[in-house]
């Protein structure tokens, strides 16, 4: 299927988002995607990884946003401002647009997260449990309990992470963002993809979600190599076709 790709920026809050939309280049209403990158990520991601999954979804018939959370990629805002409840209402202000589009069926939204964008995905769907119909979790950071321990090397009052820094209380705050409870509550399709020599995120974290999601259609792919973004050909080939292949299922996209 052919495809247009289309860059934009939204207003909020005073700032800006700067987003992508992959459309397919045909009449109707399309199922849809939003993705959620990922601390320090953008709507491209590593190895073009965010690119490439969404034309592949789009060739297969869905519509995909991704953006920028504000105080990264093309985003408003410094990264050392960034507040991961900002995020929040960044990536819930971004579904609600999508729903709103002409071209999009409301009734087939996924969300799509890597890494921190998991848990905000988790999140996004705790707060719109009747709206978001499939949730894919990459490498996902469900707990943050972790980044306190970053805040032992902390210098004034940033943290510094190579050639970024974030305030201090803000590292606080993501640490308290713990999202492994809502496991409890998923009531949709899940696919969550994690690789066992991820060195950013624990793939323990995601086995656990899994063995707590009560609801049984469920699925836990994990990889022997590849890392936290999938750096690896055929890794990233085989995690991107297994998305496409999930999705089209659960959605019924033609």
């Amino acid at each position: 299927m052919q495809c247009m790709e289309s860059p934009s920026i939204l207003t909020i809050d005073g700032g800006w988002l700067f987003n992508v939309i992959d459309k397919p280049n045909a009449s109707g209403k399309f199922p849809a995607v939003v993705m959620l990158h990922g601390f320090t990520g953008n709507h491209i991601e590593a190895n073009r990884l965010y690119v490439d999954i969404a034309r592949a979804l789009c060739d297969v018939g869905f519509v995909v946003v991704r953006f920028d959370y504000r105080n990264h990629g093309d985003s408003s805002g410094s990264f050392e401002d960034f507040d991961i409840e900002n995020a929040v209402s960044d990536a819930e202000y971004m579904v609600k647009y999508t729903l709103k589009l002409d071209y999009v069926d409301p009734s087939r939204l996924a969300l799509i997260g890597l890494s921190m964008g998991g848990n905000i995905a988790l999140r996004i769907y705790s707060r719109m449990p009747n709206i978001i119909k499939a949730v894919i979790l990459l490498s996902p950071g469900i707990s943050f309990h972790g980044a306190s321990k970053l805040l032992e090397q902390a210098r004034g009052d940033y943290v510094y992470f190579g050639a970024f820094r974030l305030k201090a209380s803000n590292v606080a705050k993501m640490a308290k963002s713990d999202a492994m409870g809502i496991a409890d509550s998923i009531n949709v399709p899940i696919l969550i993809i994690h690789a066992k020599n991820d060195e950013a995120v624990p793939y323990q974290q995601s086995v656990e979600f899994h063995n707590r999601v009560k609801y049984s259609d469920k699925t836990l792919m994990l990889l022997d190599k590849g890392g936290h973004v999938f750096s690896d050909y055929e890794v990233k080939s085989r995690v991107i076709e297994s998305i496409t292949k999930w999705l089209r299922e659960k959605l019924n996209a033609t």
